[in-house]
């Protein structure tokens, strides 16, 4: 049996409590928890703010995950004074994955600028400034008892470190460290042209959660699992899957269209 997860892009937390209207009625196990400003970020919120959720949460009687954030920071950069304040802000979310009693932290391994790639040294420099960010990273994981996922990013102006599996898989190699695996989110590799069935068998053995939503193919909408141009159904019919799959969705009403069709699925 699938492990089915739901997350959407709640806008202020009083519409976190909606988790408690929808948990029973549908076949999930897991929730995501979306960590970025307005919602939920770490430098916004209060000891009360933590016990909101905390509470939410234990009335759920769902396990948790933490989508980190990766508005404005880059676990790639080449400036090093922005390499120290990128880890610290991300130590500040594992406190908060461990409070909160999150088993997975999600992170994007981030990008080189459009401007600089074309540089051999660069290249070099962000490569190994992601990889030792993500060692410091999985030790601290380590200690909070949360496994941080890596996961392959959408497409972007600049140059992503990890959009494809033979990239994805090399970096996972590179950093070596048992709290550091892998999130697949399909409807990103789906974005890059890439054949979804090939991706998943690449990076099946460093995973530890993967991410649905759809999409028309040629922008990252977040839309309904059945509002787009994959075909899920397929996927899951013809694939074992044993980690959690988060369904990552952009508003309430198009996760309950992705919860009737898991429901259906599960039938």
């Amino acid at each position: 049996m699938i492990q089915w997860g739901i997350t959407c892009f709640f806008d202020k937390k009083e519409d976190f409590r909606k988790i408690l209207e929808l948990a029973p009625n549908y076949p999930v196990s897991f929730l995501e928890i979306r960590g970025e400003r307005p919602f939920f970020a770490p430098e916004d919120l209060s000891s009360s703010d933590i016990n909101f959720f905390q509470k939410i949460i234990e009335k759920s009687e769902l396990r948790v995950t933490l989508h980190s954030t990766f508005y404005d920071i880059n676990l790639s950069t080449i400036n090093s004074y922005l390499q120290k304040a990128t880890v610290d802000c991300y130590k500040k979310y594992l406190d908060l994955a461990a409070i909160i009693g999150a088993e997975i932290m999600v992170v994007h391994a981030g990008h080189i600028h459009k401007d600089a790639v074309a540089h051999q040294e660069i290249q070099k420099i962000a490569q190994t400034n992601l990889v030792n960010n993500m060692q410091i990273l999985g030790d601290y994981a380590a200690v909070k008892n949360v496994d941080i996922a890596l996961e392959n990013s959408p497409p972007n102006p600049n140059q992503l470190m990890v959009w494809e599996p033979h990239r994805h898989v090399e970096i996972l190699k590179l950093i070596n460290h048992s709290h550091i695996k892998a999130l697949f989110d399909i409807a990103h590799a789906f974005l890059h042209g890439h054949d979804i069935s090939k991706y998943y068998e690449m990076i099946k053995p460093f995973l530890t959660e993967i991410h649905i939503h759809n999409n028309d193919g040629h922008t990252d909408q977040h839309r309904s699992v059945t509002t787009g141009a994959i075909d899920y159904d397929s996927f899951f019919r013809n694939h074992t899957v044993s980690v959690p799959v988060i369904m990552e969705i952009r508003n309430i009403e198009e996760a309950l269209q992705s919860l009737e069709w898991i429901k259906k699925f599960n039938e």
